[in-house]
Parts: C-alpha cells; structure tokens; sequence
C-alpha cells in the first residue's frame, strides 16, 4: 500500500469569505491531513452557525462546541481528511476547536487554537484550556499520544518572534511558554518567520507546537506557497509519519449503462436449473449472473472534482497572479527597498481575485436555479437546517458513562442499541379465538411486473449495489425466472440470505439535544432492491386481505389505504366534542413503543398474524423473513463487518414492516370506540381515552388502560417508554381537570395542558394556539429559504410555494383551522 505524510495546514482567514473559498477550492491542500482555520468565515443565522463551504467533499467539518453570542458565532475550526478516522474532542469555548486523529500507531490531538489580542484574560482561559486538554489526552493509555497546537496565538516572544521582538512586546507570550514547558512542547516554525504582515510592519503570531517525539518527526514547517487574501501566512507541517494512501470507490453511472449488451450478458449467462434446484441456488444464480454483467459493463464515473463547481480555472489563474506580485513586493520590502508599485500591483491583484470569486459564486448560483430542471435539487440546498455533516456520528456515551473509541465502537455500541435483547420471561398468549385462514390466490407476473414498475429507480440499494433501475431494465430478460424465484420462495417458507442482509444507516432523530446517546438515533436498513420487491408484493397480499376480510380493528390507522393520520386526528377531535356535548371530560392517554419495528418479537407476531387468517404458508414466509438476519453499520464512512441479530425484528426500509406490524399490535386497538372511551393507533402510536364528569373520575379508566397496555407489554415481549407516555384532560371548565399524577412502571407521569398527537399540538381547550404559531414559524423559515431562490418564474414560484412552504404550514389544518380566527390568520399569512 502507498504512504504519505502527514500534512497540516493552517491559516488565519480573516473572517472574510472570499478568503475561506480561496483556500477550500486550492487542489493542491486535498491530500493534506488537518486544514486549522482561525476566525474562519462564519455567521449565525437563527441560532445556527452557516459556514462558507457549508461541507466539502474532501473533509469532515469541525466547529467549535461553543458559540459565542455575536454575529461572528467562532474563532476556529478544523476540516480533517474524510478518510481519516477522527473525533471531536469537546470544549467549552468558541477560540478553541480540538480532535483525536486516530492512526495506525498512535493518537494524534490537533487543535484549532485562536487567541484574542490585547487580552490578558483571553490568553489565560485559553492556556487553562490547552493545559486540561493535553492532561486529559494523554491520561489514555494502551496508545502512543502526540499533541499538535497550531494557529493563531496573537502574542509576541523571541521564542518564536526572533531578535527583532521589541522590549515593551517582550514578554506578553509568558503563559504559552509555560505551557510549553509543562507539557514538553515545542516551536516547529523557525524562530523568527513573519507570519502576519500588516500596513508597514510584519510579525510572528502564528505558532505551531507539538509534542517532542512528533517534533522529532517534522520534515518542514514553513510559509505554504500560495497566497489566499489574507494578512496571515499560510504555514504548512509536514511530518515523517506515515498515512495510509486513501482508497475511492468507484460510483457506477447508471444512467449510462448499456442495457442492450447487459441485458445480453445476462440472458447468456442464465443456465436454466432443474425444477428440483432448491430458493438458495435459484437466487444465487439470479443475482451473481446479473450483478457481475452489471458491474463489468456499466462504466464508472470519474472522481470528482476537488473545488466547488463554481470555481473556474481562471480563478486559479487569477489566484496564482495575485501569488506572484505579493511575493515580489514582499521580496522588495525585506530587502529594504520601497517599491510603490509592487504593492499596488499586489493589491489590485487581490481585489480581482476576490472580486471575482464573489462574482463567480453569484452567478453560477443565479444560472443554477434558471434552470427549471435544478430548482428542487436548489430546495434541499436552502433546506433550513440543512449541513453536510449532520449525520456524522459523534463518540457515543456507553450506560456505563464510558465513550466509544472509534468507528469500530461506535458501531457496536449503535447495533446493540438499535437490536436490544427482548425481555426475559415473556408471559404466554393463553388461549384466544382464531379465525379461519383467508384464501390466497396464486402469485402472478403481472402483480410482480407491476412492483418492479411502482419501485423507486434510483434509490439506495443494499450490499449487492443493484438499484431497482437495473430490474426494470432487465425485466424483459429475466422476469419468468423473477416468477419463478419468488413463487418458490413463497410457497417453500424460503427467504434467500442475501434478501435478508442490511446496510443500516443510521440517523438522526430529530430535536434531541444530545447526540452523545445511541438513543437519539434511528436505523434505516438498505436492503436488497430485488428482495424488497418481493416484499413489496406480500404487502400488497396482505392488505388486500386486511381490507377485503376485515382482518384489523377499523380504529388502527396507518399503513393502510384511506386511514391517514387526518383521519385519525379528525375521529380523535369529533370523540372530544361528542363528551364535551355530554358535559363530559376527554381524558387521554398515548404511548410510544421503544423500538418499535426492530423490537417487535417474532414468536409472538407469528401467532397473532396466523390468529387473524393469514394462511400457513404466509406465517411460515414470515419466520423466514424474521430469522437468521444479518446487519452492517455504516458510521460516518466505515462499514462494520456483518453481524447476526440474534433479535432483528422487522427491518425499517422494508415495504413490509409496517402491515406487519399492525398485527402485531392489533390486540391492543381492538377496543369498541363508544360514549363511554375509545383508542386508536397509528402504527406503532397508541392512543387511548374514557370520559366521565371530571377529570378525577376518570382516573379510574385511564389505570385500568395502563393496567391492560402492561399486560400486553408482558406478553408481547415489547417495551414502552414511560418518558414519552403523555396524559391530557381535554375541557374547558377549569374546576373539572385534574393535576394528579400517575405512576408508570415506577415513574410519574402528570397531566399535560397539550400534547402532539400525530404531528399536531393539541390543548385541553382545543384552541390549537400554540400548533399555530409553531406551524407559522415553521411556514416562515421555509418562505425566507425560497427568498433566496431569485429569477426563478412566476409559474415556477407558485409551485415551490405550494410544493415546500404550504404542507409545512397547513398539515392537519383539517382539525385545527376552524380555530384559527383574525389574529392566527395574520400570523400564518405573514409567514
């Protein structure tokens, strides 16, 4: 394998913009290790820090943990090589950005350090800071610890400055020496470099120091060659320690594929087998022959290119000019002599430069969002919220207060998280009423042929790599044996292996504060594009059988045609007024699933779904489909090795899950809604209700619910979570609600004045105030995104309108817009 150095970069941007770009789009930094920016360009926007790039292709973007209460939010940042396994270390201030790079030998600490000028203060809580983080690193052990603080420093030394340090400036660094000294620190750049250079004076404020083994490795730290705008020099370090050489994996372009000669390929290569050939042998046949003939004749896209798209070979030009005149007024002026014209030559040289960034990144942007075809890819652009890195795993805190080290960790600690053991000593079913199984008819082609049309084309495939597109492609070449297969496979109880492979992405959950936890995040299985077509297909069996033998409690909402959430909500809304014309009180409760898919118990799925007359040979299908399944974790770029879940569950991305699961739960929403109480469900959200006079008489129905809901849990094998269970009276006579408490699996649970059912914000009162002015905030963010969106048409205005602001503002308007009178409209029509 070929090695490289390891490189760093630093510079202080200026908080200037064109600056930052300059040095994000220079080619020659994209096999560099660390780029440490201080006072990089960075603004706040509604709480958010925006950075310019927001992400880069080559890196992983790091910022500050903390922010400062300004419209300059941080001081410092980091951009680490995507391919090198790295974590952010945390610490409390906006100057200081620091993290472990791991290697293969050691653990490296490179931090981002910015130092505020005539602040004594400034330079002593930054030097307490370094000084905790270098103790806490290096109290790791088993690993060989290196430390690297580089950036800028803003105080003079002969140290570092050289003899031309003045008497009075002499000194101000004292407290960096020391935590020199303390921690065995040394000054890689040669004593007396100009590293900043102002109006008619150059100095040394930039530093870089390592620890004195990596000291011992430097090959060179000096001024970087390229000039970016900036009255700091960019300073590179490269040291004798070997990087692995970063490997890419080749993207296949699709959509230039040659369907023909595939298509050939394939129906060549495709022996016929014999009838008596078992599901496992069928489908490696079917998927080896198609993937190879995919992978050898589509072609591979080219890498892509480092610099943004805006950026032009011009403006490379143009920056190597502006490179060129300020090194030769430079030259001149440290040889003594006053060249006028050198300094003017460089400064119009860097107004053009810059000038034209500004201008490029305009109009590249202006000619993007003309085009018609961009305008929705320009959307998710504008997405508030939105950042390359928002799915990047941070180390995850174990139950035991331990961090992961590691990807490797990160993704044990993940799938151990997402496939939690079921609970032990599961109460049996006992005896309960079984209906007749339901008849179900042959499979045929054109069911099949319509799923592979209905499949998405290009979404993510599994581990085989083969998006649907590639099925629709070869549908003419290999849809008898497709037939074929799955009838098999149907009709033998069989799932083949590799249909019962994932890929799990995992992802945030969203509006948890704290991403440190494996809680906070949610699984997204890829799977095999072939296998969930099959999947598909018994879905569509299934609920066709759901709807046509009445299978399911009506109340049990979601997954099914014609009972959307509206619906629910509306049957919810229509239960309320029913017991306020009663003169009663609503009193509701609603609980959440932990784990819903994933902890779903087989054993006990299979009895209910046989129970409710899903024929054998389904049930049978459907312990295949459960068992022996295997997973990969995908955490911010490595992909752990496939593991067996001794628990899987339904797998989330599966087309199937969801019906699935309303079997699963269905004992639980099989409740007659009368005058007296009710409940429905929305999949894996279950809500349930009694009214009486007050809201302390109905205390007695809303125990025995929690009474029923945890003898189900018992025998289930499921598990809900008693920080998420909500309780709410609704009325609007004061005297007739109720704050007592309620004791849940040992926790205590006090009535809500609202509460968010199904995405909407429900009151006691049903004013639906306070969901108006979340819906309105929510509507105003994404018009002042489309603002940005300029010379797009009229025509096309209206439709991003209706497409993107609209349903963020009026979901379950069908429920709550009665209640919006004079002043909410004003709030809803300004947004």
């Amino acid at each position: 394998m070929m090695l490289e150095p390891f490189r760093i970069l630093q510079l202080n941007v200026r908080k200037r913009d064109p600056v930052q770009q300059s040095l994000m789009n220079d080619a020659d930094l994209k096999d560099f290790a660390v780029l440490a920016v201080s006072e990089p360009f960075a603004r706040s926007i509604d709480g958010r820090v925006v950075t310019s790039p927001m992400g880069h292709i080559n890196w992983t973007k790091m910022i500050p943990t903390c922010t400062h209460d300004a419209s300059w939010p941080i001081r410092s940042m980091l951009w680490v090589r995507n391919d090198i396994e790295a974590e952010q270390v945390p610490v409390p201030s906006a100057d200081l950005t620091a993290a472990v790079l791991r290697l293969a030998e050691r653990d490296v600490m490179v931090v981002s350090v910015y130092v505020e000028g005539n602040s004594s203060e400034a330079l002593t809580v930054v030097v307490g800071l370094l000084h905790d983080l270098v103790d806490c690193f290096r109290d790791r052990t088993g690993r060989r610890t290196d430390v690297l603080l580089a950036g800028d420093f803003n105080r003079h030394d002969i140290l570092w400055g050289g003899d031309e340090v003045s008497a009075r400036r002499q000194g101000e660094g004292q407290p960096i020496v020391d935590l020199m000294n303390e921690h065995g620190l040394c000054s890689l750049l040669p004593r007396g470099t100009k590293t900043w250079q102002g109006p008619d004076k150059e100095s040394t404020i930039d530093l870089v120091l390592a620890s004195s083994e990596l000291a011992e490795e430097t090959v060179t730290c000096a001024i970087h060659a390229t000039e970016h705008g900036s009255d700091h020099r960019a300073i590179q370090t490269t040291f004798d320690m070997d990087m692995p050489q970063r490997t890419t994996m080749q993207r296949l372009l699709f959509k230039n594929a040659p369907w023909i000669l595939i298509g050939a390929r394939v129906k060549d290569e495709l022996r016929p087998l014999p009838w008596t050939v078992d599901v496992q042998t069928q489908a490696d046949q079917l998927m080896r022959v198609v993937g190879e003939a995919v992978h050898e004749l589509t072609p591979r896209a080219q890498p892509p290119p480092y610099a943004k798209r805006w950026w032009t070979k011009d403006l490379t030009r143009l920056r190597r000019t502006y490179t060129f005149w300020r090194n030769q007024a430079r030259m001149q002026r440290r040889a003594g002599q006053s060249r006028p014209d050198l300094e003017k030559c460089a400064k119009e040289a860097a107004k053009e430069y810059h000038d034209n960034i500004r201008k490029q990144k305009k109009a590249h942007w202006d000619d993007f969002v003309a085009e018609e075809n961009n305008i929705w890819k320009a959307v998710r652009y504008l997405k508030p919220g939105r950042d390359i890195t928002d799915d990047k795993v941070p180390p995850l805190r174990r139950a035991d207060g331990s961090a992961t080290e590691g990807k490797a960790e990160e993704a044990e600690e993940l799938l151990s998280t997402f496939f939690p053991p079921l609970p032990t000593g599961i109460n049996a079913e006992g005896e309960r009423p079984k209906r007749s199984a339901v008849p179900m008819p042959d499979l045929t082609l054109e069911e099949i042929e319509e799923k592979v049309m209905a499949a998405k084309p290009w979404k993510a495939p599994g581990e085989d790599g083969l998006p649907a597109i590639v099925w629709r492609r070869l549908w003419h070449v290999v849809k008898y044996r497709v037939w074929t297969l799955f009838d098999a496979s149907l009709r033998d109880g069989v799932v083949p292996r590799q249909w019962r492979t994932a890929k799990i992405i995992p992802l945030k959950k969203p509006d948890k504060g704290d991403y440190a936890l494996a809680k906070a995040w949610r699984p997204i299985s890829l799977l095999s594009t072939l296998g969930k077509i099959l999947e598909a297909v018994v879905a569509e069996r299934i609920s066709y059988a759901v709807e046509t033998h009445g299978l399911l409690p009506a109340n049990h909402f979601g997954a099914r045609k014609r009972r959307s959430a509206d619906q629910a909500l509306m049957l919810l809304q229509e239960q309320i007024y029913r017991a306020w014309r009663a003169g009663k009180v609503l009193s509701l409760i609603s609980f959440d699933v932990k784990g819903a898919y994933n902890g779903v118990c087989k054993e006990r799925l299979l009895e209910r779904m046989k129970a409710r007359g899903i024929p054998d040979k389904l049930v049978t299908w459907m312990d295949a489909f459960c068992s022996e399944r295997t997973a990969a974790v995908v955490v911010n770029g490595h992909t752990s090795e496939q593991r067996i879940l001794p628990q899987a569950g339904l797998p989330q991305g599966s087309p199937l899950s969801p019906i699935a699961f309303l079997f699963f739960n269905a004992d639980l929403v099989q409740r007659r809604i009368n005058a007296k109480g009710g409940s429905i469900a929305f999949v894996d959200d279950y809500s349930a209700w009694v009214t009486g006079p007050t809201a302390e008489a109905n205390r007695e129905g809303i125990q025995s619910i929690i009474s029923d809901l945890l003898e189900w849990e018992k025998r289930s094998g499921a598990t809900f979570e008693a920080d998420k269970t909500t309780v709410i009276h609704f009325t609007r006579v004061a005297e007739r609600r109720s704050g007592t408490s309620f004791t849940i699996k040992g926790k205590e649970v006090k009535p809500k004045s609202s509460v968010k059912l199904l995405g909407v914000v429900m009151d006691t009162n049903l004013r639906f105030k306070e969901h108006i002015v979340r819906a309105a905030a929510k509507g105003l963010a994404a018009a002042m995104c489309l603002r940005r969106l300029k010379m797009i048409s009229p025509r096309m205005a209206r439709q991003l309108f209706v497409a993107t602001v609209a349903p963020t503002m009026d979901y379950g308007s069908i429920v709550w817009m009665q209640s919006c009178g004079m002043r909410e409209a004003v709030w809803l029509n300004r947004a």
